[in-house]
């Protein structure tokens, strides 16, 4: 009887260092969650504004890859409203006012949202009313298409 008092003994000993030891580890766990929160809100926020960068540039993208199939199918009129233009293709990068070409006022920059430098341009030429008066499409190479 004397051996099993002992055993038993032991056993409440290793029972509340266990307890005492998950107990510790529950409550400083805690503690260490508390002091890397700001931290961990960050990295949330970055890949929260990750993903709505990479949905913006998608956006874009189809809208110029839209703007470029209607160029090419003859979709894209002369004479369309700049309103209307934006409206279906999205803001350009750039729009400024030129002086001295002929019957145009404003062009208005497409390009593609990713390739930098080197990517193709689309510039919409449009009149004094607004309205669409010619197109160019031009690549890295310097090639032109115009109408």
């Amino acid at each position: 009887m004397k051996r099993y008092n002992k055993a038993m003994a032991k056993n409440k000993i290793f029972c509340r260092w266990v307890f005492s030891l998950s107990l510790a580890a529950i409550l400083l766990s805690g503690c260490v969650y508390l002091t890397h929160m700001d931290e961990a809100l960050f990295m949330k926020n970055l890949d929260d504004n990750q993903k709505q960068m990479q949905a913006e540039l998608d956006k874009e993208a189809r809208l110029y890859n839209k703007l470029k199939a209607d160029i090419d199918s003859g979709r894209l009129k002369k004479l369309t409203k700049k309103n209307r233009i934006f409206r279906i293709y999205g803001e350009p990068a750039l729009c400024k006012l030129t002086e001295g070409q002929n019957g145009v006022k404003e062009t208005c920059i497409y390009r593609k949202p990713t390739g930098g430098l080197l990517t193709e341009v689309i510039l919409l030429n449009l009149d004094d009313q607004e309205r669409l008066y010619s197109w160019q499409v031009q690549n890295s190479g310097n090639e032109t298409r115009k109408e």
